[in-house]
């Protein structure tokens, strides 16, 4: 029990910081918006991104991790946690922001390839392609609409 305690101890205190910490470089992206060297497509990926890995971040440690230890087990053994609809929406919520997680990490990487292979194109292309890439991640993620009615039993 105490191994257990020093290990949940140990990862809550990088966790709760690291997420505190990406909370305040969303809040300064976005108090800086208006601000012509930050209304670019690179920190609207940013934000995007970063909005996404902090709920990641969430429904893995309260889901996934947690349960792992001990202490919790009766609470996570709890009917709440019964095959419902509750534990479908969780699944179903751990694969669409791992999706959208991967999704916008790729979109990113062209971004930064862009800039550094097209540095003259660069605005140009990401004007058009920033919509584009929204666009497809949201038509990607309405097309599994088998996910939305999935039933765990």
């Amino acid at each position: 029990m105490n191994c257990e305690l020093f290990l949940l101890a140990l990862s809550l205190m990088y966790g709760i910081p690291s997420l505190a910490l990406y909370v305040v470089i969303l809040v300064q992206i976005i108090r800086n918006k208006h601000d012509k060297r930050f209304n670019r497509p690179f920190y609207r990926l940013c934000f995007l991104i970063g909005l996404v890995d902090c709920v990641v971040y969430l429904i893995i440690y309260i889901f996934f991790t947690l349960p792992i230890y001990s202490m919790f087990s009766s609470f996570y053994g709890s009917a709440l946690f019964f095959p419902s609809p509750f534990t479908t929406a969780v699944y179903f919520s751990t694969y669409l922001f791992t999706y959208l997680q991967l999704f916008g990490n790729c979109f990113l990487t062209l971004n930064r390839f862009t800039c550094i292979v097209f540095p003259l194109k660069h605005n140009r292309i990401w004007r058009a392609c920033f919509p584009i890439s929204i666009f497809a991640t949201h038509l990607r993620t309405a097309s599994s609409p088998h996910l939305y009615r999935l039933s765990i039993e």
